[in-house]
């Protein structure tokens, strides 16, 4: 499920957070050494998504945020800014020569993911 989230919204917030979860404390975020990607170049994404992305001429990335129940990607299309959020329940993980996320029949892919290694293995660790 994808959020406009360019602007703040309680009631956006209250959805998301039922979904995934709060954010975590900041003495959690430094216990768990944070809980932001670096950003990542998106390769491929379902096409009930693509609109999000239409622009062609340059190259769409994201970021991922863990948060307890879940992760929200973080992207932006020209002024506007998007959460689509991926509880675990409904996530898999693929991660090979490039990094593929499925929630919901809907996926991501991210070719570039470099820097990103040790991030990606405690999300996987939080997922299982």
């Amino acid at each position: 499920m994808i959020f406009d989230t360019s602007y703040s919204d309680k009631e956006t917030t209250r959805k998301i957070n039922k979904a995934v979860g709060p954010s975590y404390s900041l003495k959690q975020r430094w216990k768990m050494g944070g809980i932001g990607s670096r950003r990542m170049v998106i390769s491929a994404i379902s096409d009930e998504y693509r609109t999000y992305m239409k622009a062609d001429h340059y190259e769409t990335s994201a970021n991922i945020e863990l948060r307890p129940e879940g992760i929200i990607i973080h992207f932006r299309h020209k002024l506007q800014a998007y959460s689509w959020i991926m509880p675990y329940e409904n996530l898999k993980i693929s991660f090979e020569a490039s990094l593929r996320l499925e929630s919901d029949g809907k996926f991501i892919q991210f070719n570039k993911v470099a820097g990103n290694e040790s991030f990606i293995q405690r999300m996987i660790d939080l997922f299982k």
